[in-house]
């Protein structure tokens, strides 16, 4: 397999993990809601944001437009947090 391949297999992985992380290990009894929450939020911020530059192709895009997704993905994540502890 080339890097591109191996590179794209390794994201797709941690995405998985990611997703079992937040779906599995913090719905147990014992974590607080509020801790889990925040945890899934911001493990949802970057698998977004490794969706936009692995597999939306945004690592090759000028650095502005990475910096703006980038900013983009961390203020959304930002205000859902803070509306949320509201």
């Amino acid at each position: 397999m080339n890097r591109s391949v191996n590179s794209i297999l390794a994201v797709w992985i941690l995405l998985m993990l990611g997703t079992a992380t937040s779906t599995w290990g913090f719905t147990l009894s014992s974590v607080n809601p509020i801790t889990s929450t925040i945890s899934v939020m911001l493990i949802s911020a970057v698998k977004a944001a490794l969706v936009m530059f692995f597999f939306m192709e945004l690592r090759h895009a000028p650095k502005a437009w990475q910096l703006a997704a980038t900013i983009w993905v961390a203020i959304t994540c930002a205000v859902v947090i803070s509306i949320y502890l509201l």
